[in-house]
């Protein structure tokens, strides 16, 4: 061990051990005081801690400080105080569907930023034991451990990294894992949480029971693609009227399905004088059939710039540089792509000589 690793471990001060096998200890800051988690790794990506500590992700505890040690890295992160929902379903059976499915849609929450990073993060190892219930019942996803960046290129995983029974085929060696890996595990963990057993061992024949068979299906193409498809087919079995309502939200323009009943009505007057505007613009020597389609273009134009720097449809996650998990990066992509836009509606103008 450095002597630079010693100095800096040298500060935290075992308190107990809370996983003996795996080197998990509970330690305080002797400065400070404060009480964190250490665990010293020997199996990471390190380009995965690095990013979780720099863009701390909601539910998932916060990295205090990443001490590289040779072969192994030691991370101090944040102690969370709460059950696991192993320890839950074990003091009191199985969970009722909403209650599944509730914490089912946490953890979308969750994944979702970790899935839509470029590349994507996936977990690979999501079970009862790694996931937290504090007692104000919020998730907390723990053990980035086995985690990766999916890399498109790479053919196959070449060692099993994960816990067998919730491990994606793929992660056996059979290709990549990708985030429907996480998937997968994620309908073996819902059917756990509704039956208190692993699907080979007794399957849910209840309204969740499709969920469950599109999570776990051998095939990775035919399973739900994104955590955000999962959490639309939970609601839809669940919150059927919700769900919809949901859907036909995700079509309105940013700023009015915006929250905030303040900025849902500046939106509003905003597009309103915008279509006032655009329709008022005046242009010499063109007939009247000319000046409606100027007008019409111009407008076009200016909500095309407004849907693309609004994340309409999450656009971004299509565009190179816009989708780069750098926020510097990701603005001055945005940037850069909101100026080609323009140069294309100059070009479509100009063909038509307006």
């Amino acid at each position: 061990m450095k002597l630079e690793t010693e100095l800096k471990l040298s500060y935290y001060r075992e308190i107990a051990r809370i996983d003996e096998k795996r080197n998990i200890k509970l330690v305080q800051h002797t400065e400070s005081g404060k009480v964190f988690v250490l665990k010293s790794l020997h199996v990471f990506d390190l380009k995965v801690f690095t990013y979780l500590k720099e863009n701390p992700p909601k539910g998932i505890p916060k990295i205090i400080e990443l001490i590289e040690d040779e072969e192994k890295i030691h991370v101090v992160e944040e102690y969370v105080s709460g059950n696991t929902l192993l320890e839950l379903q074990q003091d009191r059976g199985p969970f009722s569907e909403h209650e599944a499915a509730g914490y089912i849609s946490q953890l979308c929450d969750i994944l979702r930023t970790l899935h839509q990073q470029n590349p994507p993060i996936v977990h690979r190892d999501i079970k009862p034991s790694n996931l937290i219930v504090t007692y104000d019942g919020r998730l907390i996803l723990i053990d980035f451990n086995t985690a990766k960046e999916s890399e498109g290129d790479k053919g196959h995983d070449t060692v099993l990294i994960g816990t067998a029974g919730y491990a994606a085929p793929e992660q056996y060696g059979f290709s990549e894992s990708k985030p429907t890996a996480d998937i997968y595990a994620i309908g073996v963990l819902l059917n756990e949480l509704l039956t208190g057993c692993l699907p080979g061992q007794k399957e849910y024949k209840g309204r969740l029971s499709k969920i469950i068979q599109k999570c776990t299906h051998i095939d990775p193409v035919q399973r739900f693609q994104s955590v955000d498809e999962l959490q639309q087919a939970l609601n839809e079995v669940l919150r059927p009227e919700k769900a919809q309502l949901k859907s036909m939200q995700s079509w309105l323009p940013p700023g009015i399905r915006n929250k905030n009943p303040f900025v849902k009505f500046a939106s509003f007057i905003g597009y309103l004088l915008l279509i006032i505007i655009s329709l008022s613009l005046e242009f010499e020597n063109v007939s009247s059939a000319e000046l409606i389609f100027n007008r019409i273009v111009f407008l076009l134009f200016f909500l095309s710039e407004i849907l693309l720097i609004g994340n309409y449809g999450n656009i971004w996650s299509h565009l190179p540089l816009a989708r780069n998990s750098n926020r510097l990066v990701k603005a001055g992509g945005v940037v850069l792509w909101a100026f080609v836009l323009l140069i294309c509606w100059a070009i479509i103008i100009g063909s038509f000589n307006f």
